[in-house]
C-alpha cells in the first residue's frame, strides 16, 4: 500500500517550472524523507499534497484519494506543519490546545498532554513569549495529537538547539512507530534523514532523480578510483550506470551504479578500487554531475 503515489507530476508558476515529470510513491507506514536544495521544490510538493496549491499536470493520490479530491474526512485524516508555524500569538499555549481540540474530529487529549510533558512546553505561558525550539516543538505536538495517518513535515528541527532537536526527534520517531502511521518530511539536512528515515527520495532540477529505501540505494552506489589513460575517460562515461567521471591525478574518479568488473573490461583500465557513498556522497554525485 502507498500513502502517496505521484505519476508525472508538474508545477509551473507562469513561465516558471518548479515540478516537471515528478513520479514518486511513499509507501504506508515508512519515514520518507525529500532531500533537495532551496528551491528544489520540496516545499511546493507538499503544498499539492494538502491541496493548496493545483498540479499543472500529472496525477496522483493521497491515502487513496486523487490529487485535489480529498474531503474533510480526509484531511482530517492528514497532518502538516511548515517550516514557520502560525498561531495565535496571544493565546496561552493550555488554551490553544483546548481550541484545536474542539475543532479537530480526531483530537486526543490524552497524547497531547503526553506531547506536551515530553517537550516541557509551559501551559500558562502565550505562544508569542515562546523561543524558537518550543515554538517548533509546539507544531509537532498540535499535529500527532490529532491522530495522522499521514505526517508532512517541511523542514522539521531546522534551527533547533542540540538539546531541542535531540527531544524532538525523538518524539517524532516514537510517534512514527504507530501501526499505520507514515510520515513525509522535507529537509536539506542529510543527517536528521540519515537518523529518522527509511525511505528518501532526491528532489533536483525539478525531478526524482533517485528514490527508495536508504539501505538499499547506498548498497547499491559506489564511487571508484580507476587508474587509466587520459584518453578512457570517454569511455568511462559511456558505460551505463556511471553517473559522474572526474579526473584526478592518477586516473579518474567514477561514481554510479556501474560494478567494479563492469569498469574492469573498459579498454586501458589498469587498476579499480571501489568503496561505498554515505547518504552526502550520494548526494552531492548527482547534484554537481548535473553543474
Amino acid at each position: 500500500m502507498t500513502a502517496v503515489s505521484l505519476s508525472n507530476l508538474r508545477k509551473r508558476f507562469g513561465r516558471l517550472t518548479v515540478l516537471d515529470g515528478l513520479d514518486l510513491d511513499v509507501p504506508e507506514g515508512s519515514i520518507y524523507g525529500l532531500l533537495g536544495l532551496n528551491g528544489a521544490g520540496k516545499t511546493t510538493l507538499l503544498r499539492i499534497l494538502m491541496g493548496f496549491l493545483h498540479p499543472s499536470g500529472g496525477e496522483g493520490t493521497v491515502l487513496g484519494r486523487p490529487l485535489g479530491k480529498l474531503t474533510a474526512a480526509d484531511r482530517a485524516r492528514v497532518a502538516y506543519v511548515p517550516d514557520r508555524p502560525t498561531f495565535y500569538e496571544n493565546m496561552r499555549v493550555g488554551d490553544l490546545l483546548r481550541f484545536v481540540g474542539a475543532l479537530h474530529p480526531r483530537w486526543d487529549a490524552n497524547a497531547a498532554r503526553r506531547f506536551v510533558d515530553a517537550f516541557e512546553l509551559p501551559l500558562e505561558r502565550k505562544v508569542g513569549a515562546l523561543s524558537t525550539g518550543m515554538r517548533t516543538q509546539l507544531g509537532l505536538a498540535l499535529a500527532l495529537s490529532t491522530q495522522p495517518e499521514l505526517l508532512m513535515l517541511d523542514e522539521p528541527a531546522s534551527g533547533l538547539d542540540p538539546v531541542h532537536r535531540r527531544r524532538y526527534l525523538q518524539v517524532l520517531l516514537e510517534a512514527s512507530a504507530e501501526p499505520g502511521r507514515t510520515v513525509l518530511l522535507t529537509s536539506q539536512d542529510l543527517g536528521l534523514v540519515e537518523q529518522t528515515c527509511d525511505h528518501f527520495a532526491l528532489v533536483h532540477e525539478r525531478r526524482i532523480q533517485v528514490a527508495g529505501p536508504i539501505t538499499e540505494i547506498l548498497e547499491s552506489q559506489r564511487r571508484m578510483l580507476v587508474q587509466a589513460p587520459p584518453e578512457t575517460g570517454d569511455a568511462l562515461r559511456s558505460l551505463p550506470g556511471v553517473r559522474q567521471v572526474r579526473d584526478g591525478s592518477h586516473g579518474f574518479l567514477v561514481t554510479g551504479t556501474a560494478l567494479p568488473d563492469e569498469v574492469r573490461q573498459v579498454a586501458g583500465v589498469r587498476a579499480v578500487q571501489a568503496e561505498g557513498l554515505s547518504l552526502e556522497d550520494l548526494f552531492w554525485s548527482y547534484v554537481e554531475a548535473s553543474g
